[in-house]
């Protein structure tokens, strides 16, 4: 029986950054035209861009 080994939590925090910039260029992209964002999902859209870079800035932080 073979046994992984646990990622380090430098692996983790890479792995974080990753897919939290994923998300970030996910909300950043273009949108139709046809089905442009109404001013609430903007608003939601820049919400959540904040979060993403409070998490990068939190995950900085605990690696110092």
């Amino acid at each position: 029986m073979s046994y992984m080994s646990l990622p380090t939590f430098q692996d983790m925090r890479r792995n974080a950054f990753r897919l939290l910039g994923d998300a970030a260029d996910e909300l950043r992209s273009d949108w139709r035209v046809d089905a442009a964002p109404t001013a609430a999902q903007n608003d939601a859209r820049r919400e959540a861009l904040e979060h993403i870079a409070r998490a990068k800035a939190a995950l900085d932080r605990a690696a110092r």
